[in-house]
């Protein structure tokens, strides 16, 4: 109990930087709506798991009604097809509720929580989980944008510096405005979590107060499966574990419903691994298995989708382009082999915000309605004292490169799209409306 209630104190700290940045104005989105940032929003779930997804529905209701809606536009406009139909549609044609039931149950209980307190019907909520399985289960529409989400990386203790994971999270631009910690409390045998996501939504990545932290990577390429456990319930399933050793342990018992990349961290060690619905293999980057890094596309998985076999015997190697996903891997690797002082939050911050490519940038703006962005960024520090830092809406800070950083305490997390250059980062104050005891107080009470 003394070592979650530290957990929670550093936390509240931490999540400072994401207040803080949501306070700046915003970049008028590519689609002529011009929309202020809405607050980084916290919500403190406790009690049991239904009614964990009871008060997230109830305080999160308005946000959650509102991108529901946006989504289903968006399902129409992608797939030619009313939102509610092709909700119906996808539920009928996969069957996810039998491993959620098996895995992890108390997330079904949680589902059925948020349906309730945000008085959605609980069908539409359940598929709102399913962000990467509707990703991977679409055509080829859809895999181009899935193959460019998400840049993540994970450094092992070394000397007198912890282990570190972290990870761009790359959404669409609908979700934007909606960002959301969940500080679940401790219950039971559930240990503290605090998750990154957005309204509605039961987990995008996180890490508890054990020191276990998780990210994930969409690798659509893998062969998927239309059962097997969703990859918001594994992210959440993970965090339940107390040690590493049984965090891999669930990661490779389970059926995956997705292709997907997860890195997990654990007090002094990290590790990756590719999984599809027949494999899970463990991938380093290079012989050093103390860093681990990956974007989307599969390095160690050959549990191919049939599609993409089929076009991989297409491709002639030789004259092949390198693409978005690769292009990310490729700035990530350089960055990371030239790390001669150690890793740090500071290098991981200046991993995270790099443009190294114009075209393929680690950190992505805003450009286009339907396009990708960077949705936020997060920095995990495993360690007897873990903390977790994260920052949401990263690019509105081109505009402005002087309000860039926001200092707390002896950590921060900048704005990782905050600008082009280390020499146009400064490290100046922002202002905030949020008041900072309260936020404490809130936390640490």
């Amino acid at each position: 109990m003394k070592r979650d209630a530290c957990f929670v104190k550093r936390f509240a700290r931490s999540l400072v930087f994401g207040l803080l940045f949501s306070c700046s104005g915003r970049l008028d989105a590519a689609d002529g709506v011009s929309r202020q940032p809405r607050e980084l929003k916290v919500v403190v779930l406790e009690g049991s798991p239904y009614h964990c997804g009871l008060i997230h529905g109830r305080t999160l209701r308005e946000e959650i009604v509102q991108l529901v809606q946006i989504w289903k536009t968006n399902l129409a406009e992608t797939f030619n097809v009313d939102g509610d139909r092709f909700i119906s549609a996808f539920l009928k044609q996969t069957d996810y509720v039998p491993a959620i039931r098996r895995w992890t149950p108390d997330l079904l209980e949680e589902i059925r929580g948020i349906a309730d307190g945000s008085k959605m019907p609980f069908d539409t909520i359940l598929a709102f989980q399913l962000l990467d399985e509707i990703w991977v289960n679409a055509k080829a529409v859809r895999r181009e944008t899935a193959a460019e989400h998400c840049s993540g990386l994970g450094v092992a203790k070394k000397g007198s510096n912890p282990a570190y994971i972290a990870q761009n999270m790359d959404l669409e631009s609908f979700r934007d405005g909606f960002q959301t910690v969940l500080h679940i409390k401790a219950e039971g045998r559930r240990p503290e979590q605090f998750v990154f996501t957005f309204a509605g939504f039961i987990a995008a990545n996180g890490m508890n107060s054990r020191s276990i932290g998780i990210c994930a990577n969409t690798l659509s390429q893998l062969r998927h499966g239309r059962d097997g456990l969703p990859v918001a319930c594994i992210i959440r399933g993970t965090l339940q574990r107390t040690t590493l050793n049984d965090a891999i342990k669930f990661l490779k018992q389970v059926k995956h419903a997705s292709g997907q990349n997860y890195i997990l961290g654990g007090g002094d060690r990290v590790c990756d691994f590719e999984c599809s619905a027949g494999k899970v293999v463990p991938f380093t980057p290079t012989s050093d298995t103390s860093v681990v890094y990956h974007t989307n596309h599969p390095l160690a998985n050959d549990d191919y989708d049939a599609e993409y076999a089929d076009a991989l015997k297409k491709i002639d190697s030789a004259k092949a382009v390198k693409g978005n996903s690769e292009i990310r891997f490729q700035s990530l690797e350089n960055r990371l082999k030239n790390l001669q002082n150690g890793t740090d939050v500071s290098s991981i911050e200046s991993t995270l915000r790099s443009h190294d490519s114009s075209e393929h940038p680690i950190c992505r703006p805003v450009k286009e309605k339907s396009a990708t962005f960077t949705f936020g960024s997060t920095i995990m520090k495993l360690s007897d004292k873990p903390e977790f830092l994260v920052a949401p809406r990263l690019d509105a800070f081109l505009a402005n490169s002087t309000k860039t950083a926001c200092v707390v305490s002896s950590a921060r997390l900048a704005s990782p799209c905050a600008s082009r250059s280390a020499a146009e980062y400064t490290r100046s104050m922002c202002r905030c409306t949020s008041s900072v005891n309260a936020l404490s107080e809130r936390f640490c009470a």
